[in-house]
Parts: structure tokens; sequence; C-alpha cells
């Protein structure tokens, strides 16, 4: 009987045991807006023990089956403030309700190469942008173009108007003389190639044979490959402190962007259709000729030209046949997510096809991306980030040329009265006063860029240990960024310009192979030594790789009508090889007490071959604490739910021009034998990266209720070992050679205010206000002052000099002493020169709004003010060069009384022959204030109610129309196109110069989105 009894036992032992493996209860409920009662769609509903997870409906509502008879739920939602939910068996139809996060508070933000940190226990200055911010009001033909106004501490101009982006960003302001001067773009782990690349065309425009050598071929930056449909948020770390993570790649900064990723539940699709046109923003007009004033500015022949004009009625508008096109936009995006407790899905396409103001202008981008991730088992994961994208730009022919042929540069020699369309068979006249006819050259000639682009990343997370007090989790990750780029520029031989040279027909054709490769390993250790104490330790290794080749082949006396590259008279070929491979550690450690006091410090070691010693390891700190006073036991004031001291300190450094330390060769002809001869620059062996050393500190407070917010940042960044360049004696037989010397100082503040004024169930207005301002200062120079921009002192020209601000503008005046002028001993006025403007605003301010008005209609809209920050303005001085400025026969302009004595004019004297006359005595006619107030988004939507798409049936989620708008106005005291325009591209310095420009354009959209 005792072993019936003993079976017996252990069968009851494992029913028992039985019933409580399998024991589980489902939960159902409903999550809502605290405030206006407004159901949340797509709320995240969570279970740590299990990782089990749901969503919301678009009813708000959720079911969830889970084990065991109790359990804690974690609910989030974009923009509200997660909370864990106690829920047992008896749990049925519950409603939680969550409080809109409006100091962002619960947003998870990077802080090493594999940990996250709230913002609330953040210690440094990190700009979020989320999806709704970055596309939530209006469309925009690059992501580049969504940047501007949202990031405070981000000084952004653009290349040119031309479709397809090209912008110039810098962060805290100017960080190098001579290096990289553009952010780090880091996409789903992938470290990505920014470069932008020249297309040839100064083979043909000479742009660079003048007084700059500069790339001034309009390139676009590789960002703008982006789609920033796919974007979930970036991040953008503007300073060393929070940059030091990522080393001796990082003194201008790092931007790092999630995509959006699949979520768990059933199948959700979105088709979203964007349509509308583009103008351009401002147009100058033209100059009114008289028979008199037509015969002064073109002769004889342009007085002909005039009185057939007149007698014909025929006068044209040029702006208007250049830059009138309403160009077409349209894009279309289709993307789905889905899946299960395992695995989830992001698919998405976009088609996107802009046309230009400028006919023949244009652009065009196809991608597809999917990003999967996968649950092998409760300790290793997987997810795997792919990106495929093909463009096509056709940006036309503008910026400054030497040789006349560039659209903007003929227009400014074509008076009002002379016809340059062609005639009935298509046959072009010749510009009687102007190398180009620039209607032929936009019509007959191509200048095409063609992409082809993949991105692929993958990230494995594996849990080496969990106990109750801590884990130990190893992370690998690498990414590869390959893209090929074709540019070609096609300029047939019967081009007027064409014509006039020994071998009508150029073909230009620029092929780009670039390849970056990355990857990390690391290990997370994280321990509770008690309930309140937290150590989370961090350590890795880093590897980057570029591989980079451009070829470029020039023909000249293209035979007939041929595009092939070698069926010309002449073929010259250039080859640029980059190779550059880097290797580095990361150790940090992070003390968390009671989400009060949070520390942490780390090192980041890197070296590089394109250092002198390709052995030396660089090694740039970083520390930063942050405490949070309210968590304090002291703390009793119920107004302020947030308020955190913060002090951060890093650096950074800038790695030298590729081939700095190498004495390059050239090939050469020697008595008729082939042979190579040195460059006039000397390789040097020592060189080494810029070291960028930044503090920062500030708070952040939050009122009750999140009703305001404000974040306050001061910083100081001091630039050390410059990369410079210096003359050498003759006799080393050398010109010039690197060298590290030198330091520059920016100091700067930064304030966010976020506000929301009315927060009731039919209306609901939010607003953030973002205030920025950097001062720079050179503060050692051990080489002469030196121009790093421009086309001479004449003209106006950047000049790094000691003791001045990094992008001053130096231009030529007359001297003045007591107020009278300086003469010589002829009586001449005593010219020198003098700094004239700064091209660093003297602070930026945007203003975002945003209104949901009786739950269904959103209105949206951003200002942004520029103040201050000059423009080195010679479209106008060719315009006036050619007799043809708008205003030349006003005589509104006024100059100082020392200038117009030196020039010998009065208030009478055009304004024209005013600017013209102080040529060569005075620079600041053409130094021009660029201040501005943009509206740069605005938009109207309205989102069909619920009970209508319940009415609809067929699974809709939701129905959303709109219109929205870009740069819709702009009131700025700059006298040309755009205060925002830059010759120069990326280069560090020079970037408010302007030379006739592809002006840039407004555009207007309709919207429509479907989620089903």
């Amino acid at each position: 009987m005792t072993h019936i009894y003993k079976h017996l036992l252990i069968l009851g032992f494992t029913l028992l045991f039985s019933y409580e493996v399998s024991a589980q209860f489902t939960v159902s409920g409903t999550i809502i807006d605290e405030r206006t009662g407004d159901v949340l769609v797509g709320a995240n509903i969570f279970h740590a023990e299990t990782s089990r997870g749901t969503t919301t409906d678009v009813d708000g509502q959720f079911t969830i089956e889970l084990p065991g008879n109790e359990a804690v739920l974690r609910i989030s939602y974009v923009g509200y403030i997660a909370k864990n939910v106690d829920v047992d068996a008896s749990s049925d139809n519950i409603t939680v309700e969550l409080a809109p996060d409006v100091a962002n508070l619960e947003e998870v933000v990077v802080t090493g190469l594999a940990t996250t940190i709230r913002r609330a226990n953040l210690a440094n200055a990190v700009s979020s942008i989320s999806s709704d911010e970055l596309r939530g009001t209006t469309q925009s033909q690059t992501l580049s173009s969504d940047l501007y106004g949202k990031i405070p501490g981000a000084n952004i101009s653009a290349n040119s108007g031309a479709p397809g982006g090209g912008i110039s960003m810098k962060l805290r302001g100017v960080t190098t003389i001579n290096g990289s001067s553009e952010p780090l773009y880091i996409v789903d782990g992938i470290y990505l190639n920014n470069d932008a690349i020249p297309n040839g065309s100064n083979a043909v425009t000479a742009a660079a044979a003048g007084g700059s050598a500069s790339n001034q071929d309009n390139a676009v930056n590789r960002i703008a490959d982006l789609n920033p449909d796919e974007i979930e948020s970036i991040e953008v770390l503007k300073g060393a402190s929070a940059a030091a993570i990522y080393g001796q790649r990082a003194s201008s900064g790092v931007v790092i962007i999630q995509t959006k990723r699949g979520s768990v539940g059933q199948p959700e699709f979105s088709v979203s259709q964007s349509v509308g046109f583009n103008t351009i923003i401002k147009k100058l007009g033209s100059r009114d000729f008289t028979t008199e004033t037509a015969e002064a500015a073109f002769g004889s022949t342009g007085l002909a030209l005039f009185n057939e004009a007149q007698s014909a009625g025929r006068f044209l508008d040029y702006e208007e046949l250049m830059y009138g096109q309403e160009g077409m936009l349209a894009r279309t995006q289709i993307s789905s997510s889905f899946g299960n407790e395992s695995t989830s899905f992001y698919v998405s396409g976009s088609l996107q096809d802009d046309e230009g103001i400028i006919p023949t202008t244009g652009y065009e981008k196809q991608s597809i991306r999917a990003n999967v991730d996968h649950q092998f088992t409760d300790d290793l994961s997987i997810k795997v980030s792919s990106n495929y994208i093909h463009s096509e730009s056709f940006r036309g022919l503008t910026n400054n040329d030497n040789t006349g042929t560039t659209f903007g540069v003929s227009m400014v020699a074509t008076p009002n009265f002379i016809d340059l369309r062609p005639d009935e068979t298509g046959i072009y006249p010749e510009h009687p006063f102007n190398s180009a006819n620039q209607l032929q050259t936009r019509d007959l000639f191509s200048n095409g860029e063609f992409v082809n682009r993949v991105l692929t990343s993958v990230e494995v997370d594996y849990r080496i240990l969990q106990r109750a007090n801590q884990t130990l989790n190893f992370r690998f990750s690498g990414g590869v960024d390959h893209f090929s780029q074709n540019n070609k520029l096609i300029f047939p031989s019967e081009l007027q310009f064409e014509q006039a040279s020994g071998a009508p027909g150029t073909l230009i054709e620029t092929n780009t192979s670039n390849l970056n490769t990355n990857t990390s390993a690391l290990f997370v250790h994280t321990i509770s030594a008690n309930e309140e104490l937290t150590f989370t330790s961090q350590a890795g290794y880093t590897s980057f790789n570029n591989d980079q080749n451009r070829v470029s082949n020039v023909s000249n006396g293209v035979l007939g009508t041929q595009t092939n590259v070698d069926q010309a008279v002449s073929v010259n070929v250039d080859q640029t090889r980059i190779f550059q491979r880097d290797r580095g550690f990361f150790v940090q450690e992070e003390v968390n007490f009671a989400d009060t006091y949070i520390a942490t410090v780390g090192l980041r070691g890197d070296k590089s071959d394109r250092n002198g010693d390709v052995n030396k390891t660089y090694l740039y700190p970083k520390a930063s604490i942050a405490w949070n006073i309210t968590n304090e036991n002291f703390w009793s004031t119920d107004a302020i739910d947030n308020f955190k001291l913060r002090v951060a300190y890093g650096q950074t450094g800038n790695l030298s021009t590729f081939g700095a330390k190498f004495t390059s060769l050239a090939p050469n002809n020697i008595g008729g034998l082939g042979g190579v001869l040195l460059t006039n620059t000397r390789g040097v062996d020592d060189i080494k990266p810029e070291r960028q050393k930044e503090i920062e500190g500030g708070f952040d407070i939050t009122l009750k209720d999140g009703v305001a917010s404000l974040e306050l940042t001061v910083y100081q960044k001091k630039i050390e070992d410059m990369l410079l360049q210096r003359e050498l004696e003759p006799s080393t037989g050398f010109s010039f050679e690197s060298f590290n010397a030198g330091e520059m100082r920016n100091r700067g503040i930064e304030a966010s205010l976020s506000l929301l004024p009315v927060n009731r169930r039919n209306l609901n207005w939010s607003a953030n206000i973002n205030f920025w301002k950097n001062v720079s200062k050179v503060t050692d120079l051990p080489v002469p002052a030196f121009d790093v921009g421009g086309f001479g002192t004449s003209l106006g020209v950047y000049r790094i000099e000691e003791g001045q601000s990094a992008t001053q503008i130096v231009g030529l005046d007359p001297q003045v002493e007591n107020g009278n002028l300086v003469t010589d001993g002829d009586g001449n006025p005593v010219i020198i020169p003098k700094k004239l403007g700064d091209g660093e605003p003297d602070f930026q301010m945007s203003m975002q709004n945003e209104f949901k008005i009786f739950r269904n209609v959103d209105f949206s809209f951003l200002l942004h003010w520029k103040q201050g920050g000059d423009m080195v303005n010679l479209t106008e001085l060719l315009f006036d060069l050619n007799g043809t400025t708008p205003d030349y026969d006003d005589t509104d302009l006024t100059f100082k009384d020392y200038q117009n004595e030196a020039a010998g004019i009065t208030d009478d004297t055009p304004n024209g022959v005013k600017r013209l006359n102080l040529l060569g005595i005075s620079t600041d006619q053409f130094i021009q204030d660029a201040s501005y107030l943009r509206l740069r988004e605005i938009g109207l939507y309205y989102n069909v109610p619920n009970s209508l798409l319940e009415n609809i049936g067929g699974g809709l989620r939701g129905i959303r129309l709109g219109a929205s708008a870009t740069n819709m106005f702009t009131f700025s005291p700059y006298r040309s196109y755009d205060p925002e325009a830059s010759n120069f591209g990326n280069q560090p310095i020079a970037q408010g110069i302007e030379v006739a420009p592809y002006p840039s354009s407004k555009q207007y959209y309709f919207h429509f989105k479907i989620d089903f």
C-alpha cells in the first residue's frame, strides 16, 4: 500500500505543477489620453518577463494573453509618459490613461555605443527629432531640407536651390579650417558616407581657375539619398561632450538616425501620395532700358537691338524664361509593418519625381527598405536593416564660372531687349554680349548624376548572463555602405561656346565607387548593488574602412553626336583613390543612484592610417554628471515636476586630409619620355588629428503637468593642433606643407522652450521655441593671416587671423582717422583691408506651433529667424558689370560719407554706378546683411473620424487629407535670390558667398494618406 500512496502523491504534485505551468489569463483594455480622453491608436503593451507584446487597434483597444495569475504590463506611446500597470486574472476591460510627455522625459537617448538613457537622466544637450517633427507638417525634396530650424546650435546653408539637395551643416560653429566640417552620420549603425563629389563641370566653366581653386561644381552631399518617410528618430550629438564616444571622426558632431521597425500585432499598411508644384522664392526683376542706357551699356549693337525690340514691342522676361517653370512634385510612399512575438518586419518603398524651376532640371528617386527583427530565444536576438536607393539628378549648370557658360553668368549679360529664343527651325541665335546662349545651353546640354546605393546593417544581441541583480550582454554590429555614382555632362558641338573652341563638343564622365564598412563588438554589464544604485559598464572594439575610387574623363572634339568619352579628338583622364583604415576601442562606466545622481565616464582610443604614425592610439575622454534635484527627499515644490542640473566634458578628433603625410608624384614628359616629378606640397610624417575639447553645462526644468519645459545649455569648445598649411623656403624644393598648430575657440548658448498653452478636449496648442548663438575666435595662429574662401580682398574674402572671428569677411575700405578720409601725397584715398562683415549669425531662433482642433484637424507651422550673418553678393556685382542690375538706375542706395567722398559719388548717382565706382575702393557694397524671417513649413490636415471609418469598413485605420507648403514667405534685406546660398558647397569656412546660383524655390503640396 505504501508504494500506491507514493505514486498517488507524485501524480498529485505533477497535476498541480502542470496546472501552475499552464495557468494563464487574458487582459483586455483601452488606452486613452488622460486629458482629452482620445483613444491612442498603436500604443505598445509589453510584458518584459515573456517578451510578449501587442498594440492598440483603431479604437485604442488591446487584448493580450499572459502566463500565471498576475503580471506587470509596460504601457508606452510616443510622446506620452510610459506607465507600469499591475494586472491579474480579474483584470477585464481596463482603461489606462497616459499623460503627454511634453518635456520628452521618457525619450530614450543614446549615451554609448551599446547603451541608452532616459532623457530625464541625460547629462548632455542632445537634440532629438521624431518622425512627426520631421515630416508632420510638410514634405521636402530631401532629408537635409527637413532639418532647417529644428536643431538648436545648427547653422545650415544650401549649396544651391537645385533639385536633389546639397547643404552644409555646422554644429556649434566652425570647428576646423582645412579638415572635414560636416557631421558624422550614422544610420542604423552604418557609418554613412556623406561626400559631395564634384561632377567635373569645372573643365568647361573653369570656376576654379580664378581667385579660388575650391570645388564650385554644385555637388550633392549623399545624405540626400535617405528617404525621410522611413526615419523613426534623429539624435544630434552637437558637442564633444556627447560625441566623444565616436572619437577621431566626431569633432563636427554626430547625427544618429534610426529608421522605422516592425511592430507586434496585426499587419498594418499605409499608402500616402503627395503631389504639388514649386516656384521661385524671389525674382530680382530686370533693368528697364532706354535708348540712352542701352547704348551706354552695350554700345551701337545694343542701341540697334533695343530699337528693334522697341519697334516690335518685344521685351522679354528672362527670369521667367529661365526660372519660371512651376515644376511638378510627386511622391508615393507605401509601407507595411507586421510580426508576431518573435519576428517583426517593416517594409517600405517610395517613388519621387520632382521637377525643377528651370526646365530640363529635376530629381527622381526610388528606394526600397526591409527591416527585420527576430528573437531566436529569450537570450538571442538579431536586427537586420537593408535599403536600396536609385536616384537621378539633373541640376543644370549654375554657380560661378570664368568662361561665361553657366546659366546665371549668361543671364546677367542678357538685357531684356535681345531675343535668344530658337527660331521656327529650332536654331538658336548667338548671344551678342556673352560667350553662351543660356537658353540653348539649358535645352541642348545634359548634366546627369546617377546613383545606386545599398545600405545594410546587422545587430546581434546575446544575453550571456542574467541574475536577479545583474546582466551581461554581448552586442555585435556591422554596417556596409556602398554606392556608385556616375556623373555625365554632354556639351554638344552646336553650343555657341563650343563652336568658338578649337575642338567643339565636350563630354565629361566621372565614375565614383565608394565602400564603407564598419563593425563593433561590445560587452555591456549591468549590476544593481541595491534598489537605488546601478552600474552599467561597457567595453568594446570598433573598426572602420573606406575605399573610394573616382575616375574622371574629359573629352574634347566629340565626333558627331557621339556620347561615349572615347569618341573624341582628345581624352584626358584623372583618377583619385582614397583608402582609410581606422581601429579603436571604447570603455564607459555609468552610475545611477536613484535617478538622482547620474554620472558617466568614458574613454575612446583611435588610430588611423591617415595619421603620420599609423600605430599611435589617440585617446578621447568624456565625463558627465546630472543631478535630478526633484528626486531628493528635501524637494517639496509641487509646481515643478523635474529640475535637473548637468555638466559634461569631452574630447573629439578630426583627421587630416587624405594624403597630407605623403609627398605626391605627378606624371610628366621628360625629353619625350614618360616620367614623374614631385609636386610642390611636401608630405609630413608627424601629422596628427585636430583635437577638440568641450565643456558644457546647463539645466532642464519642467513645470507641473508639463505645461512648460525649458532646456538651457552654455558651452565652450577649444580646437587645438589645427590642421594648417605653411609656406616653405624655396631651397627646400617645395612650396607648402601641412602641419598641426594654432587654436580656435567657440562659445555659445542654446535654449529650447516647450509650451502647452492650451490642452482641452477640442483644442490643443503646443509650441516649441529654440534659440542659439555661437561666437568663434582664432586664439592662436603661428602663421600669417591667410584667406580661405572668396575671390580676393577687393570682392570680399574669408580670412583667418589671430584674435578675430573664424568667419570674418575682409574687404577693402578707405582709411579714416577722426572721421576724416586719409589721403596719400597725391591726394588719393588710402585704401586698406579691414573686417567688413561676419558670416556667423548674431543668433537664430525658431518657433514651431501645432494646433489640434476638434480632434480631427491639425494645423502647424514653423518660423525661422536668423539675425545677422553676412553674405558676399557677387551676383549683384556681375549684374552691375554688365549694366543689367534691376535697380541700376535708381538712386536710393546710400553709403557712408567717407566712402562717397573716396568714390566721388553723390546722392543722385545711380545705384549701379555707385557700386561700380566703389569697386577697388570699398567692398562694403557687396557684403550684405543676410538676416531673414522665413516661414519654413506650414500645413493643414483633416483626419477622418473613426465613426466614419467604421461605416466605410474594409479594415480602415485612418484617412488623412491635407495641404502644406515650404518657404512660403521670406523677409530679408539681402539683395539677391536667397540669403542661404553657398557657392563653395561644404567648405568649412566660406559658406556665405553667392555667385549666380540656382535660385531657391518654395513648394506647395497636397497630401492623401490611408492606413488599413
